[in-house]
């Protein structure tokens, strides 16, 4: 009877009414995006893009069945972060369906990239499009030159297949955490670790907590101090 009577109210609403949700809606989307910007470190909101430095290059490694989530979440801080700017690839490029049936892009194909200043690697529970080996060749190729190597969730057993976490401690999500083991990463039960060049994120929900932390790095906050670090954020 409840189903009956939404569906009733639903179809008589007008269009008025309609437009109003809609603002209401990408009002309080707007009001998220300027509460996670304000979070990030004042040295960070107020940078200015300079014209001499070139822009930071940050890319996302999507794939067929990943979590939206897992990049979305760092994405609405990045994006908002001065000078910045985000791409996203995958091992076929174009429009990729991610878990769901969420359909993302375009996207640049991860081969045709030749380097980037900061990689990142999404997870999914589903990882069999990034575990080939080609497409590991392309994260251990970008990884090798860039400025920063991180992840989140079970992206970082995506970047231990690949080699780059030999000896490296790492975040994943709890569940798979000491999979890493098997690639001769470290893990680390740290909602955020850096151990050097190399920043994760532990599971789904630390993606945001991520994107200020590498934010911070990236743009003169305090980040993560030291070597092998973990954050607690």
């Amino acid at each position: 009877m409840s189903g009956i009577i939404g569906e009733t109210i639903s179809e008589e609403l007008s269009e008025d009414g309609r437009a109003r949700r809609r603002m209401m809606l990408m009002g309080g989307a707007a009001i998220a995006a300027t509460a996670a910007t304000r979070l990030l470190p004042e040295s960070v909101r107020a940078a200015v893009p300079g014209t001499a430095e070139k822009p930071i290059d940050f890319l996302f490694a999507i794939y067929p069945n990943g979590t939206l989530l897992d990049f979305a979440g760092p994405n609405e801080i990045l994006s908002r972060i001065p000078n910045t700017k985000i791409r996203f690839a995958s091992p076929e490029g174009g429009f990729v369906t991610l878990e769901k049936g969420i359909v993302f892009g375009p996207t640049e194909k991860l081969s045709d990239i030749d380097k980037v200043d900061v990689i990142c690697v999404p997870g999914a529970l589903n990882l069999s499009a990034m575990m080939k080996p080609e497409m590991l060749g392309h994260v251990r190729r970008l990884s090798e030159t860039a400025r920063y190597v991180t992840s989140v969730c079970t992206g970082s057993i995506i970047l231990a297949a690949s080699g780059v976490l030999k000896g490296q401690r790492s975040a994943c999500h709890w569940a798979f955490l000491n999979v890493l083991k098997e690639y001769g990463a470290i893990p680390d039960p740290a909602r955020i670790v850096k151990d050097g060049r190399f920043m994760s994120g532990g599971g789904v929900t630390a993606g945001i907590d991520f994107g200020l932390a590498i934010a911070a790095e990236l743009r003169g906050g305090t980040g993560c101090a030291g070597s092998a670090a973990s954050c607690p954020v």
